[in-house]
């Protein structure tokens, strides 16, 4: 086993010297794998039995994970002991900065979530009338998913709930409530491919009680706990710039927004706040807020003429703060040729070879890479978050 792939899969090497995306396995591990196809001079495949197992592999807590015919998908690190993962996770971000050409030491130590499992306040369910659940991974097969554990107390009693009403004709492909349609954006800018027309979906949430047919809810963190952790650091980021240029006109670009989860924040220091997002419906509320000294804008940063303009607006900026969907932020030139007074960059990150190839052009600007804190917002999977503070030489 080299190394475990930034989508779940372990890198395995065949004794022929050919290279396998593994599902199923972990570091350390010999294991018998059936193969699935190839592409480019690449395998790809699933471990069917486990030869040698690693030291952090376990029984996994999910029934929907251990059987196979009946898995998710969704959680593929689920049979591993959760310091593992996290482990993982870490040495990939300093793999990254490595291959940034900065030292390791920048890297802070993961902040692990406080709960492994129970933590997720929010999920998109499927349904075709008669089965309530998620997507197999790498088909269209639904999965009607009895349990879920790593939904909180809140969702949990909402999937319980839902699935008490099946079948459930209105819910059903045909009906006139009609069919499923491709949504925008469930992260602040991101686009998503249009859905199968073969279920519904039903989206979950610990604070919207009332879940309804096909309309997506506003983008939210989906562990509440590591939210808070996000927004501590944040926070006193924001002290140590208050501190550092108490008189020097301070003023924030907020690119990103969504409904202002760290807008909040930003609104505290008592600086200027631009805002900026996509959607109309945020924009709207988050201006009916009135926060102190925030104005929130509504633009596409995925399109050049619009990212041109809020760099004229923002032209007097000095610290800017984002928190792009896993694209990142694409059209980064115009920003960085606009805010010549720019100094600070807070860049909050969801995908780290996106991260990694924004933060290459903001070192290349004359940025240098201070802080990066490796943070698990959702147990079980891959995915790590980066919270990184960029200072301009």
């Amino acid at each position: 086993m080299r190394d475990m792939a930034s989508d779940g899969r372990a890198i395995v090497r065949h004794p022929d010297g050919r290279t396998f995306f593994v599902s199923g396995a972990w570091l350390e591990e010999k294991v018998r794998v059936r193969p699935k196809g190839q592409q480019r001079g690449v395998g790809f495949g699933d471990a069917i039995e486990v030869i040698e197992p690693s030291p952090a592999r376990r029984e996994s807590p999910c029934a929907h994970h251990r059987d196979q015919h009946k898995a998710c998908g969704g959680c593929p690190w689920m049979f591993v002991d959760y310091a593992a993962p996290c482990l993982a996770k870490e040495s990939r971000v300093v793999h990254a900065v490595k291959g940034l050409g900065v030292s390791s030491s920048v890297v802070r130590t993961i902040w692990s979530s406080p709960s492994e499992l129970a933590y997720r306040n929010r999920a998109q369910l499927k349904t075709d009338g008669t089965v309530l659940g998620y997507v197999q991974k790498g088909s269209h097969t639904l999965v009607d998913v009895q349990q879920c554990p790593i939904l909180n107390s809140a969702t949990h009693e909402q999937l319980q709930q839902l699935r008490s009403q099946l079948p459930n004709v209105a819910w059903q492909q045909n009906h006139a409530q009609g069919r499923p349609r491709g949504r925008a954006i469930q992260h602040q800018g991101a686009r998503r491919k249009p859905a199968p027309t073969a279920w519904h979906t039903i989206d979950i949430d610990d604070v919207s009680p009332s879940p309804r047919l096909n309309q997506r809810l506003p983008f939210r963190q989906g562990n509440s706990a590591q939210n808070t952790r996000m927004r501590e650091w944040l926070a006193l980021q924001c002290t140590s710039l208050a501190i550092a240029t108490p008189t020097d006109g301070l003023a924030i670009l907020e690119l990103f927004c969504g409904a202002g989860n760290f807008t909040e924040i930003l609104a505290t220091t008592g600086l200027p706040v631009l805002a900026v997002e996509a959607s109309e419906e945020c924009v709207e509320a988050l201006n009916a807020r009135a926060m102190p000294s925030v104005v929130a804008h509504c633009a596409d940063l995925f399109d050049a003429p619009s990212v041109e303009a809020v760099g004229r607006m923002a032209v007097s900026s000095s610290v800017m703060v984002l928190d792009p969907p896993r694209a990142g932020l694409t059209i980064r030139e115009p920003l960085l040729q606009s805010l010549k007074r720019l100094h600070t960059v807070l860049y909050i990150s969801c995908d780290v070879a996106t991260w990694a190839r924004d933060c290459r052009d903001f070192m290349a600007a004359g940025f240098e890479l201070e802080e990066v804190q490796p943070l698990d917002l959702f147990p079980q999977t891959p995915h790590v978050e980066l919270l990184t503070r960029l200072v301009r030489r």
